[in-house]
């Protein structure tokens, strides 16, 4: 096995997390026309619906949404199996950890409110969001396999960053957040 420290920088980035107790309560009651109950709420409010914050009121980035960007970088990195090469994704599914879950952040910065497309029904919604800039974490990535050279899981995070990014309106998504760049990529003994 080898860890290592990471750290990463991102210009922009924004969450858009589900509300567990607003989702059940659409779903609980709804009915035929659907009318937001939040519409009414001023901005900020608005926007603390969908930023992660832990038990203790501080935000918070998923090491999922780590996760998930570091098994899409695997997809842009090849590795030599058998007589061909194929993508690395399902070894990074398996086989690399990040942690901690909760990866702390400072408050957001300020509110990110734009129009978007709802694509169950084709309306137009306006959407407001808590956003960061200028924004460094520290995380950890545990490689179940010592085969796998730091050089690889060093181009696995730096495709991850590039190409999908974490967050809200990320590149994954035809968006410009989430994109960071790699400021500390340290091997642990």
């Amino acid at each position: 096995m080898k860890k290592y420290e990471v750290s990463i920088h991102m210009e922009k980035y924004m969450q858009h997390r589900m509300d567990e107790q607003k989702l059940s309560d659409w779903e609980t009651n709804r009915k035929q026309i659907i009318e937001r109950d939040d519409i009414a709420y001023p901005d900020l409010v608005r926007a603390e619906f969908h930023c992660y914050r832990n038990g203790t009121g501080k935000c918070f980035v998923p090491s999922e949404h780590l996760k998930q960007a570091l098994i899409n970088g695997g997809t842009q990195v090849k590795s030599k199996m058998g007589n061909s090469r194929k993508s690395m994704t399902n070894i990074v599914a398996g086989l690399f950890v990040v942690s901690p879950e909760h990866i702390d952040i400072r408050d957001f910065d300020t509110i990110d409110k734009r129009s978007a497309v709802n694509q169950n029904i084709k309306g137009r919604v306006m959407v407001i969001r808590p956003r960061w800039d200028n924004l460094d974490i520290t995380f950890n990535v545990l490689v179940k396999n010592d085969t796998i050279t730091n050089e690889t899981v060093k181009e696995i995070i730096d495709q991850a960053g590039i190409m999908f990014g974490i967050g809200s309106y990320r590149p994954q998504h035809k968006g410009e957040f989430g994109v960071f760049e790699v400021t500390k990529f340290k091997e642990i003994k």
